[in-house]
Formats: structure tokens, sequence, C-alpha cells
């Protein structure tokens, strides 16, 4: 909605000339009264959600004083762009097309005013997704300071939805020079998606972009799994544990995501116990059922199934928890009679075990999607390190 209200600033002053105009010719109060009615109007729809309505109204006002070739070249240039623009906002991208293409191939304008005609013509190819024709239209205005900036960001769009992540790793650090971050999430996805399509053999050049991206990104969980990965390929489990717990400090949100991996490198090592001390260190510093149910399987292992269950039983004394209440439950069962008790907790195993599943496993954090795997980004709103797991 704001975003029409912006497009809708060259309107206003448009009619304000048209007004002025007009008053030579019929009485300036009625004139005035009516346009302002008019435009009232029209922003009271948007405001109140009737955008359908305000953009009819809009383009009746702006065709009627195109028809009767009231507006002087530089609001016709503006109210003709709008005209398009708000076309394009209620999905006639056809007609927006035609519009932008009309304003960048005429010879009345200057160089500027079609510069900005591309840029808009640029988004109606992007609003049907022709990308081709998008990206030769920005790459055009990378030369130009007022738009490069938003020409980088959307060829950065771009070649992140076409998959083509060494154009996107350009652009990005491009876009880092201009507007430079302190922690720049964008950069460091776009470094591990391309370290990702590289092939296997390329572990040298996989591991300079990964290290890139902490270095561009020092919370980047992603690229301490995908570089313990290539550890671990290399037999280098030492290296790939280190890599790994230290993701507990980069952001202890993720830290489930690395302790099968983390497991299976101290078992290799016969350093389990070590494994067991990272645990509660790490269950000290963050309530996490993943952690904990590590910790309870280590138990499990080493002093048998009670002492795993007592160690459930007072975690869902101090932090309830569905999950750790569905593994419980399966203590229960196994220490059970044969006989109705036993089937009614079976029953009520399976019924928490529904509900478990019924409840997505990772939520974004800024658009509320949610979805069963780990995602980098959002597929909602294109976010990057939003999805996160959630608690059940």
């Amino acid at each position: 909605m704001l975003e029409l209200l912006f497009l809708l600033l060259p309107i206003a002053a448009a009619y304000g000339w048209y007004m002025g105009q007009r008053s030579a010719k019929k009485d300036q109060e009625d004139i005035s009264n009516k346009l302002s009615r008019d435009y009232v109007t029209g922003v009271n729809f948007l405001l109140s959600n009737q955008t359908d309505k305000a953009v009819d109204l809009f383009l009746d006002m702006l065709q009627k004083q195109e028809t009767e070739n009231e507006i002087e070249s530089h609001s016709q240039f503006e109210a003709e762009l709008t005209l398009g623009n708000l076309f394009r906002s209620r999905g006639e991208v056809d007609r927006a097309l035609r519009i932008h293409q009309t304003l960048d191939r005429s010879p009345n304008y200057s160089f500027e005013q079609k510069l900005l005609a591309k840029q808009q013509l640029a988004r109606d190819f992007m609003a049907i997704g022709f990308f081709d024709r998008a990206e030769s239209l920005y790459i055009l205005l990378v030369d130009e300071p007022e738009f490069a900036e938003n020409a980088l960001q959307q060829l950065l769009l771009i070649y992140q939805k076409t998959k083509e992540w060494k154009k996107a790793v350009n652009i990005a650090e491009k876009l880092a020079k201009i507007s430079p971050k302190e922690n720049d999430i964008e950069l460091a996805q776009c470094y591990c998606e391309y370290s990702e399509s590289l092939s296997r053999e390329s572990a040298v050049e996989k591991r300079n972009f990964l290290q890139k991206a902490l270095q561009v990104s020092s919370s980047c969980v992603r690229a301490s799994i995908l570089l313990a990965d290539i550890d671990i390929e290399e037999k280098s489990y030492p290296q790939a544990i280190k890599t790994l717990e230290n993701v507990l400090y980069q952001n202890p949100d993720y830290i489930g995501e690395v302790l099968s991996t983390l497991k299976s490198c101290y078992k290799i090592l016969n350093q389990l116990d070590n494994f067991e001390l990272f645990l509660i260190r790490a269950g000290q510093m963050v309530k996490n059922d993943e952690v904990n149910l590590a910790l309870t399987k280590l138990i499990e292992e080493k002093d048998g199934k009670s002492a795993a269950q007592a160690k459930l039983y007072h975690q869902l004394t101090k932090k309830p928890s569905t999950l750790i209440f569905y593994h419980f439950i399966q203590y229960q069962i196994d220490d059970a009679e044969e006989g109705r008790g036993k089937e009614s907790l079976t029953l009520l195993h399976k019924i928490v075990g529904e509900r478990i599943k019924q409840n997505a496993t990772y939520r974004c954090s800024n658009c509320g999607y949610q979805v069963h795997k780990l995602l980098w980004n959002c597929p909602s709103c294109r976010h990057w390190e939003t999805i996160k797991p959630s608690s059940i």
C-alpha cells in the first residue's frame, strides 16, 4: 500500500498543473474541488484496502488528462510512468510493458528520464519472470550512479532465483563495496551456495569460499557445517570436531543440527566421554531438546535405560516438552508389563508421535513460514538464515 501511495505523488503534481490550466477555461473552485475529491477518494480507497477501486479511479483520471492533452512534457512523462506502474500493480503487466517501452523509445525525453523508464521496464520483466530481459536492463543501469545499488540488488535476486551462484557472488561482492555491512549474511550465503556447487575434487576452492563466508559473517553456521564436511572427507576428525563445537557459540539455535555428525567424529576417535562433556556444557548454556536427548542416549549406552529414564524425568519436571515426553513414554512402555496398561501407554505414545509429525520442525522467524526440513533461504519472504528449529 505504501508503494502505491508513493506512486501517486507524480499524479498529485500533474493534477496541480492540470487544475491551474483549467482555471482559465472554467471556474477554478469547481475544478479544484472535483479533482481534490477524486484524489482524496482514491487515497481513502487505498487506506481502506480497496486497492482495485483506487487503481481504477487513478487510471481514469490519468487517462482523461492524456486524452485532453492537458499535461506538459515533464508531467506527462511522470504520469505515463506512474500509469504503467499502476497497471503492473494490478497485474496488467502487458499494458505496463507497452507504456514503459514507448517511454524508453521516445525521442522526446531526456537520457535521465529514459533511465527511469528502463528501471520500470526491468521491473515489468521481473514481474512476469523474464529474468534474462530484466538482467540486460539492470546491467545497463549498474553503470549509472543513481541506479547502481538498486540494479545490483535486483541482479542479485535474479541470480539467486536462477541459481547462478558465481554471478551472485560477484554481484554480492560489488554490493558489499557500495554498502558495507558488519554482518553480511547474504554475501556469506552466496559463498556457501557457490561452494556447494563446486565438485568434490575442488576441496581447496570450496574451503576458500567457506572461509570467506566466515570472514564476512562470523555467525554463519552453514559455512561451519560445510567446512566440517570437508574435514571429515579428509579424515581430519579433530578439526571437524572443533569446527562443529563452535556452532554453539556462533548460533546456539542450530546446535541440534550438528550433534549427530559430532557424535560420529568422537566415536571414530573413541572419545565419547569428551562428547558427553560437550553435551553437558551445551545443556548449561542453552535449553535445547536435541542436546538433552543426545545426552540421554549416551547415558543409556553407558548406564542403562533406568538411568536414561531418570534423566528424562528430571528434564520433564524442569522444562516440560512434547518431544521429551514422547521419548519418556517409550521408556515407560519398555518397562511396562503386558496388559491394558502397556496398551494405553502405546496408544498415548502414538498420539503424541502424530502430534509431533503434524507440527513443522522449522519456522521462519521473519514471516512465520513453516517447513519440515532446514532451508537457509525462506521460500516465502526470501530472507536468509531466518528459518530455525521450532520448539514443539
